[in-house]
């Protein structure tokens, strides 16, 4: 009987290291499975996903450029073309584009003379003179 007391303990052991190694096992098989789930379900699911980003992003784009060419727009509407002239010339200046041919340095010239004119007419009448000219344009 002492024999048969010492023994639980050793079968109570194997018993519960059998018992263990059975749910190792099942939850490895059971990982397996859900792996290959969710494997199948991301190909599934990424091509939708990326698409949806795809097309989020480029509406955002659309609308960001969209936004700035009318901010642009409305930059360049309430300038007045005094400015928009002077703005041009410095451009031309800036990037030497009047020295590479006689044709632009002529439209160049034309230009100047046109903003001069402006500003001899603003310098002499005031702001009236131009609003009253913009108004008729």
């Amino acid at each position: 009987f002492a024999d048969a007391v010492f023994a639980i303990p050793g079968i109570v052991h194997q018993y519960i290291d059998q018992q263990m190694k059975e749910a190792v096992r099942e939850a490895k098989v059971l990982k397996g499975i859900v792996t290959n789930q969710v494997k199948e379900q991301v190909s599934r699911i990424l091509p939708q996903i990326e698409e949806s980003v795809n097309a989020t992003l480029e509406a955002e784009v659309l609308t960001r450029s969209s936004h700035s060419s009318r901010t642009s727009y409305a930059i360049a509407a309430d300038l007045s073309e005094m400015e928009l002239k002077k703005i041009l010339i410095e451009n031309m200046e800036g990037n030497k584009s009047i020295q590479r041919s006689d044709e632009q340095r002529n439209l160049y010239m034309a230009l100047v003379e046109a903003y001069e004119a402006d500003k001899a007419i603003l310098d002499t009448y005031g702001d009236s003179t131009i609003l009253k000219r913009r108004r008729e344009d």
